[in-house]
């Protein structure tokens, strides 16, 4: 097991924030299920459904109904992952039957409900399918006989900002949306972050300005933003920098071709070019060629 999934269910698999995660994506934050309510399972059902790759599952339990929720922790873009989210719902379903019924399920008989969700910590973007419909081939005249299944699926990189009603999954998200943007707002520049979440951003994100940050910081929640905002300029200014050099270079290669150009076309031979601006042939071979 790795690093990412090892902080992953250490971080995720705090009841608090593992209930915080559907709460964004179903309630917009609002405090619909409870941490109080989750139970972590090891019965067979769930330790086959695990060995199957799902990072982190639990039962929710309120009295009235039982849910098997499922948090699918991806870190790059996964082109079969609505077929595999629908393989781990399947297996769990049978499993269930199987466990509690001998021979048949009675009439009028609920399943618990599974409910999955993929949260996409990468930084590039989302292009794999995320329904059915375009992961397969819908031949015309089918369509109403073709069964749609779609990804509970949150994107961190992506301009949306979720909700999530629980302070150290909210940092969480909102750091990676920093990374990724490369912008802190003025709002957040005091703002304090919790370490956890300051530790799962950095191994998320490989940011070394992160492990620093948190490196040097004590218990408690931490200062980030200022850091990280001069980070981003001073990136920025580089890129700047880079790109006038680029440009001037460019620049300079395109006078270049001009020159050769002109006496190559006037009846000088590259040879002859080359003794008089003291370059090799093969440099302005080459400059000739990539201009």
């Amino acid at each position: 097991m790795n690093l990412m999934d090892i902080e992953s269910k250490k971080f995720l698999g705090q009841p608090k924030n593992f209930v915080s995660i559907f709460n964004a994506l179903l309630f917009d934050g609002q405090s619909v299920l409870k941490p109080e309510y989750l139970k972590d399972e090891n019965s067979e059902l769930v330790m086959n459904v695990s060995s199957k790759h799902v990072d982190i599952i639990k039962r929710y339990e309120d009295g009235t109904y039982l849910d098997l929720f499922v948090i699918e922790s991806q870190s790059y873009v996964d082109p079969s992952m609505v077929a595999r989210v629908m393989e781990y719902e399947s297996v769990a379903r049978m499993r269930y039957i199987r466990q509690n019924f001998k021979k048949h399920v009675p009439m009028h008989t609920r399943l618990p409900m599974i409910l999955t969700v993929v949260l996409y910590v990468g930084e590039s973007k989302w292009n794999a399918a995320k329904r059915l419909s375009e992961l397969e081939i819908i031949h015309p005249g089918f369509e109403d006989m073709f069964n749609e299944f779609k990804l509970n699926l949150i994107e961190l990189n992506t301009n949306h900002k979720y909700n999530t009603g629980e302070k150290a999954t909210q940092d969480f998200f909102d750091l990676l949306r920093m990374i990724y943007r490369k912008q802190v707002l003025k709002e957040d520049l005091d703002r304090e972050f919790n370490r956890d979440a300051l530790y799962f951003a950095y191994v998320v994100t490989k940011n070394k300005e992160l492990l620093s940050i948190y490196q040097k910081s004590e218990k408690g929640d931490v200062r980030v933003c200022r850091a990280l905002d001069e980070m981003f300029e001073e990136s920025t200014n580089k890129e700047i920098q880079m790109g006038i050099k680029q440009g001037f270079e460019q620049g300079i290669a395109l006078n270049q071709f001009e020159v050769y150009q002109t006496m190559l076309d006037k009846g000088f031979s590259v040879k002859a070019i080359a003794s008089i601006f003291s370059v090799s042939e093969e440099s302005i071979k080459t400059l000739l060629m990539r201009t």
